[in-house]
C-alpha cells in the first residue's frame, strides 16, 4: 500500500514536488490519499495545482481510499475547504472514504456532499471570501449538475442571466471585505460574467469526453473564485522562482495596488475539468504542434466546438487576455504544458488565427518549452489574476 500525504501545510511547490515523486512513479497500487481537515494557506494557484494532482494521479493508478484527517463529527467543517467536494465527487464511484480512524464514512459524506450541492445549486453563501461551482458528470444529473451552468438538457445558453448571478456571487460571497473592489469590478463584470459563460461552455463541449467522445470514467468541471489579500513583501517571497514573483515586483503593481499595510488585494478565478486536455481533444484534427493547438484556443472564435447551443461558436479565450490587458496575469495547464500571460509585462494585441507565431505565450518553467521530460497531466486548468487598485 502507498500512502500519500497532503498537509495542511501544503504549497504549489510543495504539490510540485509530489507530482514529480507519484506520478511517473511504475508500479503504484493500493493508493491511499491522505488530505487534511483545512488548509494553512491558499494562494493563487494553490487549487488548481492540488486538482491536477488528485486528477491526474487517480487517471493514472486509481486511488483506492481517500483518508480525510478528520474526526466524523467534525466533517461539516471541512466543507469550508474548497478542495473537500471536488475530490470526494471525483472519487466518489470508485474510492473508499475512511476518516482519521480509519473508520468508514461514506454514508455520512453522501449527506454532506448533498448539502454543499444543495448550497452551490442555490447559490447560498458558503464560508469565506470564495466561491465554487462543481458539476459531477458521473453522478445522476439532478445530484450532479449546478443548474445555472447545466440541466440534463444541456449546457445553459443564457450569457445575461450567468452573468447576472456571477455578479450576485461576487456581491455577496466573494467581495465583501471592502467596498472598493465592488465598485472597481463594476465596470468589468459582465466580461468577467461572459468568461465564465465561455470557459464554462467550453468544458461542457470538451471536457467530459475523450478523443473517441467516449465518457471519462470520472470527470468533474468547475469555476472557483477567491478573494485574496496578501503581504506584498510575503507574496514575492512565496512565489520566489516563479512568474508571479515578477509580475507583483511590477511599478504598475506597486504604484496602484499596494495599500497603507503594505497588502495587494486580488481576485482569482479557476476553470477547470478533468477531461483529456486542449492537446489531446484538438490534435488529430489539426495539423499544428502542440503549442500551436493551445495558441488557437487564445484566438477568437476557435474554441468551442460544433454543439446544439443557439449562439454562435464561441468567442474563444481571448477575452480573458482583453481584460486583463495592463494589469493581469493568466495561467493554462494542460498536457505536458503549463503556459502563462503577464499583461502588465506583454500587453495584448488581436492576433489572426493565421498568425499564431505572434501570440506572446511564456513557459511557466522557463525551459523554452522543452517538455521531453515533462510528465504529461489530465484536464484543463485557466488561473486568472486580477490585482485590485489600492482604495488608500
Amino acid at each position: 500500500m502507498i500512502e500519500i500525504i497532503i498537509p495542511k501545510s501544503i504549497t504549489p511547490s510543495r504539490i510540485n514536488d509530489l507530482y514529480r515523486k507519484y506520478i511517473n512513479q511504475q508500479n503504484l497500487n493500493e493508493i491511499t490519499l491522505i488530505i487534511p481537515n483545512s488548509i494553512n494557506k491558499y494562494t493563487f494557484g494553490l487549487l488548481a495545482d492540488l486538482l491536477k494532482f488528485t486528477i491526474t494521479l487517480n487517471s493514472r493508478t486509481p486511488i483506492k481510499t481517500l483518508k480525510i484527517d478528520i474526526e466524523n463529527e467534525n466533517l461539516d467543517s471541512l466543507y469550508d475547504q474548497e478542495y473537500a467536494y471536488p475530490i470526494i465527487s471525483l472519487l466518489w464511484n470508485t474510492s473508499n472514504f475512511i476518516d482519521k480512524n480509519n473508520s468508514d464514512i461514506k454514508t455520512i459524506l453522501r449527506d454532506k456532499q448533498n448539502d454543499f450541492f444543495i448550497k452551490m445549486n442555490s447559490l447560498s453563501r458558503i464560508k469565506g471570501n470564495k466561491y465554487l461551482l462543481t458539476n459531477t458528470d458521473h453522478l445522476s444529473k439532478n445530484k450532479g449538475l449546478i443548474r445555472l451552468l447545466e440541466n440534463p438538457k444541456g449546457f445553459n445558453d443564457d450569457e445575461e442571466q450567468i452573468t447576472n448571478s456571477i455578479k450576485k456571487i461576487f456581491n455577496n460571497n466573494v467581495l465583501t471585505f471592502n467596498k472598493n473592489n465592488k465598485i472597481e469590478i463594476e465596470s468589468i463584470i459582465e466580461d468577467i460574467g461572459a468568461i465564465v459563460y465561455e470557459l464554462a461552455k467550453n468544458t461542457y463541449e470538451w471536457g467530459k469526453t475523450d478523443s473517441n467522445l467516449i465518457d471519462v470514467p470520472s470527470s468533474i468541471r468547475g469555476v472557483y473564485f477567491r478573494f485574496h489579500i496578501n503581504n506584498s513583501d510575503k507574496l514575492i517571497e512565496e512565489f520566489e522562482h516563479t512568474p508571479i514573483q515578477p509580475f507583483f515586483k511590477h511599478a504598475f503593481i506597486l504604484d496602484n495596488c499596494l495599500n497603507e499595510q503594505n497588502q495587494i488585494y486580488y481576485l482569482e478565478i479557476l476553470v477547470f475539468d478533468s477531461g483529456i486536455g486542449f492537446i489531446d481533444r484538438f490534435h488529430q484534427k489539426n495539423n499544428l504542434s502542440d503549442l500551436e493547438i493551445i495558441k488557437k484556443c487564445l484566438v477568437k472564435n476557435q474554441t468551442s466546438s460544433t454543439s446544439n447551443l443557439k449562439t454562435k461558436k464561441g468567442i474563444g479565450l481571448d477575452r480573458i487576455l482583453g481584460i486583463l490587458n495592463q494589469k493581469g496575469f493568466v495561467r493554462i495547464s494542460t498536457d505536458k504544458y503549463s503556459v502563462y500571460r503577464d499583461l502588465i509585462k506583454d500587453n495584448y494585441e488581436p492576433i489572426d488565427i493565421q498568425q499564431l507565431d505572434k501570440l506572446k505565450l511564456d513557459d511557466w518553467n522557463d525551459n523554452n518549452f522543452n517538455n521531453e521530460n515533462v510528465i504529461k497531466s489530465q484536464g484543463s486548468y485557466i488561473s486568472i489574476l486580477y490585482p485590485f487598485k489600492s482604495s488608500n
